[in-house]
């Protein structure tokens, strides 16, 4: 799902409060610090791809930014972002520490703590929001490699270059292959925190696995109403305390696992398909919303809209 927001159609006091407010919706707040608000022009233009976000940015004169205190505490939820310039340059300055990124070096933003990024020139840039709950056990590796220059690696090239891939994409993705790339975009990034906290190699195969197979009976049983953990469980010949853990160890849940599946399904059906011509009321029940209301906010949260504007829309 694409947004984009330009100051070219706001009033130049209005131009900070507006690039302020249009990070917030774009889940980056920020407070932009602009020395001449009449000749500040931008553009914010982001991607949502399943509970990742990304962002590109292009600002054509020098500005600095930084998430204080009260920008942290309207953040949705934690991220990491991952940082590349395509053009311009950036000091970034976070925990003490400072960096400055040319285009095409990368770098990583804690997005729990406070930090700033000042740019002497015009820039543009990419900024992918990763939640910290997707990293699973390689998200401590974070804490070591904020606002430096990270170690040069096959992955970290690689990542670069699904952003910039992505982000020259002209057709929005269906729900069920943003899932995909999600995924992707995640393991990329695994692969360049790999190093601290290693798990046995046995282990990390074993999690996969029953993550995989929980995937496969949510894909099975997510219409039902009644689809549970004990359920799920059972079916699995594991316990629902085993279940519980293990999935934890991968930074989700079942719950998460749930929803997340029931909200594609649903969003698929709003845009067409053979349930095309179903009401909202009907496709809630069949993806397994307990209410019309309760399926309405989570659709809400999941994708910024609610579920008649999707239809409207297509």
């Amino acid at each position: 799902m694409y947004n984009r927001w330009s100051t070219s159609h706001i009033a130049a006091p209005q131009r900070a409060e507006f690039w302020r407010a249009a990070s917030q919706e774009a889940l980056t707040p920020i407070t932009p610090h602009i020395p001449k608000a009449e000749t500040f022009d931008a553009t914010l233009t982001t991607r949502s791809l399943d509970n990742l976000i990304l962002n590109q940015v292009e600002v054509a004169t020098s500005h600095n930014v930084e998430c204080t205190d009260l920008d942290l505490s309207r953040s949705e939820m934690p991220f990491v972002f991952v940082d590349l310039y395509l053009s311009g340059q950036v000091q970034a300055s976070q925990q003490g520490r400072e960096i400055i990124a040319r285009p095409g070096e990368p770098f990583l933003i804690d997005g729990r703590r406070n930090y700033r990024l000042d740019h002497p020139d015009p820039v543009s840039m990419l900024a992918l929001a990763v939640p910290y709950t997707a990293l699973g056990s390689h998200a401590p590796a974070v804490e070591g490699l904020i606002a430096q220059h990270l170690p040069h690696r096959a992955s970290l090239q690689l990542l670069a270059g699904q952003m910039r891939t992505l982000s020259a994409w002209p057709h929005d993705l269906e729900p069920d292959e943003a899932s995909h790339v999600a995924d992707l975009l995640v393991g990329t990034l695994q692969a360049v925190l790999q190093g601290t906290g290693d798990e046995s190699l046995i282990a990390t195969k074993h999690r996969c696995f029953l993550r995989r197979r929980v995937q496969q009976i949510i894909d099975q049983q997510y219409a039902d109403p009644a689809l549970c953990p004990a359920s799920v469980a059972q079916q699995m010949g594991i316990s629902v305390r085993t279940l519980h853990s293990r999935l934890a160890r991968d930074g989700t849940s079942f719950g998460a696992e749930l929803m997340a599946r029931r909200l594609q399904r649903a969003h698929a059906m709003l845009r067409g398909g053979p349930h095309g011509t179903a009401t909202v009321i009907e496709i809630s029940a069949r993806c397994g919303f307990s209410s019309p209301a309760h399926f309405s906010r989570r659709f809400r949260a999941r994708y910024g809209v609610p579920p008649g504007a999707v239809r409207r829309k297509d």
